[in-house]
């Protein structure tokens, strides 16, 4: 039986007994033997109220045999019913506590990355995103790794939902409509394609980044619809190649490929040009020259915006112009990553 309902007629047969017992008292104390005490129905309500919560009711008491015996019932039944109501506050405070620690309520969370399945990879990206001033939602099958991850991450950067992944309505509760990007980190890369098309049928719009195992599979998961894909073996190959023929290059790009946490330290970073962007209708040379003389800050890119998708261009003629929608491709430490949110009037990110 439903919590709730049996709840609600364990009240109901306490309200009925408690009227029964009131006119039983009643009839009981105004007869030859009673005290006369009770000078009306209401009264003797409002005593058998007062006894059934323990709290008394002025020098008036039973004194029939069988009043007594009632007094006795009705002191032991508020006391029963005391318990029951504590105890299902108590359950429903706990509920409501697990619900919330489950990510049951939700999030509001918005321009967010969702991390479909956790493990130190994830991690690892995660530690990345939240040092670039990212927040995360995170869907993870195992209850375990929610307090590990609230023991690594704040809850202000992170929440977390228990969710089997292909429980797809769960995705609501991460707020994916609202989401930036969706990085899928479950299965093999066959089980990421049926994931992918499915949460497609219902959230067409939803953009993901997929790491492959088996880089030949790339153009099945763009025709699928996935915005970004990228190899583990095709990143970790040209970065080791690089170590070996050119370690100092290996070491810069390492260090750029990762988010800047200090001042001090420099990443590569995006942003989008919006329409009150100082720069947009402008020529990349012109944004170039101003961006490295005023701020220190060097572009290297701009990501157009086409009608088929998108284009990048690496280091872009300067008579290029840089439009509203494209994306800006700079290199900037922690500092200057503050004075280009301020001056392109976006947050770092596409």
């Amino acid at each position: 039986m439903n919590k709730n309902l049996k709840f609600i007629l364990i009240t109901l047969l306490c309200i009925i007994g408690y009227i029964l017992l009131s006119a039983t008292l009643y009839y009981l104390e105004t007869g030859p033997e009673g005290s006369g005490g009770f000078g009306s129905i209401w009264e003797t309500l409002w005593y058998v109220l007062s006894a059934f919560f323990a709290l008394g009711y002025e020098d008036i008491i039973g004194l029939t045999f069988a009043g007594k015996i009632i007094d006795i019932a009705v002191v032991i039944a508020g006391l029963c019913f005391l318990g029951l109501i504590i105890g299902n506050i108590t359950n429903l405070l706990t509920e409501s506590f697990e619900k919330r620690k489950l990510g049951f309520m939700g999030t509001k969370f918005t321009n967010h990355i969702i991390i479909i399945g956790w493990d130190n990879f994830a991690e690892d990206v995660a530690t990345q995103l939240i040092g670039a001033g990212k927040k995360i939602a995170i869907m993870t099958a195992s209850k375990d790794n929610i307090d590990l991850i609230y023991q690594k991450f704040d809850k202000k950067d992170v929440f977390v939902c228990f969710s089997e992944i292909n429980k797809y309505f769960s995705l609501e509760l991460l707020n994916i409509n609202q989401a930036q990007v969706v990085f899928l980190n479950y299965g093999d890369d066959s089980e990421k394609l049926v994931e992918i098309l499915n949460i497609k049928k219902q959230y067409a719009g939803a953009k993901f980044v997929v790491i492959l195992d088996n880089p030949d599979l790339k153009d099945t998961f763009v025709s699928a619809g996935v915005t970004y894909v990228m190899s583990k073996n095709e990143i970790a190959s040209k970065l080791v190649a690089s170590y070996i023929f050119e370690p100092a290059v290996a070491d810069y790009e390492k260090d750029l490929l990762s988010s800047a946490v200090s001042e001090q330290e420099y990443d590569i970073q995006q942003y989008r040009v919006v329409k009150d962007n100082p720069y947009a209708g402008k020529q990349y040379g012109e944004m170039f020259k101003e961006l490295k003389a005023l701020y220190n800050i060097i572009a290297i890119g701009i990501n157009k915006k086409r009608e088929t998708g998108t284009e990048l261009l690496k280091s872009p003629d300067d008579e290029i112009v840089v439009n509203v929608d494209d994306d800006v491709i700079v290199i900037a430490n922690g500092a200057a990553e503050k004075i280009m949110q301020k001056v392109f009037r976006v947050q770092e990110g596409a």
